[in-house]
């Protein structure tokens, strides 16, 4: 499946978004912001698309098309920077866009933002693998420790380009919570490519379980796995040994009382 259902949100669920009576009541808001229209409208485009992957139709009248509700919404914002990047992470009918649209707005200053850290969250669960993907490099790089949960769940996920992506996502950030499974998929992912993420995203752990483990990548057959343990090693340890096992098991034999024994 390449894109989401499209679902309807009846003109009364858009109602009362910015006020509680009626539609009039687009001009009964507050001057704000650019930041806060900003917000503002990512919320909104956050509520319909929840609508549409929750599968409300909200009415029994005929369905409205979300793209049109989206557009009438982010048109009320129309001159500001953010609002095409917005629209185009919110297209249910596009996959390659809301993919585009996601990694834009993760480039920007305000792009890890609350507003658009919710659609990103949002979005890993998207049907879409690509779009999963690119979500998890978006939670990633905002470089937030409370992340690590939604990219662990990624590290799950049956697609390999959803494991790679939120295996990415972990090399941004640190959290302890993150060991026991990028340990995990650091032996027995089947993906290369998740694994070799896997040992970056352990560069900030100095604990013995996870320095023995890095010593034992280093006999594996992939040479970029194996450059990348031995650079996490390297870095943690100060240690400038060839990149097989044997030295690293008689300095580990040497050290290991002095290294961390959490995580």
């Amino acid at each position: 499946m390449n894109s989401l259902d499209k679902n309807s949100v009846p003109p009364h669920h858009a109602c009362g978004i910015f006020a509680s009576d009626s539609c009039s009541a687009w001009t009964k808001v507050p001057r704000r912001s650019d930041r806060d229209w900003r917000g503002l409208a990512l919320l909104c485009a956050l509520m319909l698309l929840t609508s549409a992957l929750a599968g409300c139709s909200g009415s029994s009248s005929r369905p409205q098309n979300l793209n049109t509700f989206v557009n009438s919404i982010l048109h009320h914002f129309k001159g500001k920077s953010p609002v095409v990047q917005t629209r185009r992470m919110f297209d249910t009918s596009d996959a390659d866009e809301r993919m585009a649209g996601m990694a834009w707005l993760a480039r920007q200053k305000y792009g890890h933002d609350k507003p658009y850290m919710r659609a990103y969250k949002l979005l890993t669960t998207d049907p879409n693998p690509l779009v999963r993907g690119q979500a998890m490099i978006a939670l990633g790089t905002s470089h937030q420790p409370s992340v690590a949960p939604t990219l662990l769940l990624g590290l799950k996920d049956k697609s390999k380009f959803v494991r790679m992506s939120a295996a990415m996502g972990l090399t941004y950030v640190n959290n302890p919570m993150a060991i026991g499974p990028l340990l995990d998929h650091l032996r027995h992912d089947p993906d290369m490519q998740v694994r070799i993420y896997c040992a970056q995203a352990l560069k900030y752990y100095k604990t013995r379980r996870v320095i023995r483990a890095l010593i034992a990548t280093l006999d594996d057959r992939n040479v970029a796995l194996v450059q990348f343990a031995w650079s996490d090693l390297t870095r943690q340890t100060g240690q400038k040994l060839p990149q097989h096992s044997g030295p690293w098991r008689v300095w580990f034999k040497q050290n290991e009382t002095s290294l961390p024994h959490a995580g």
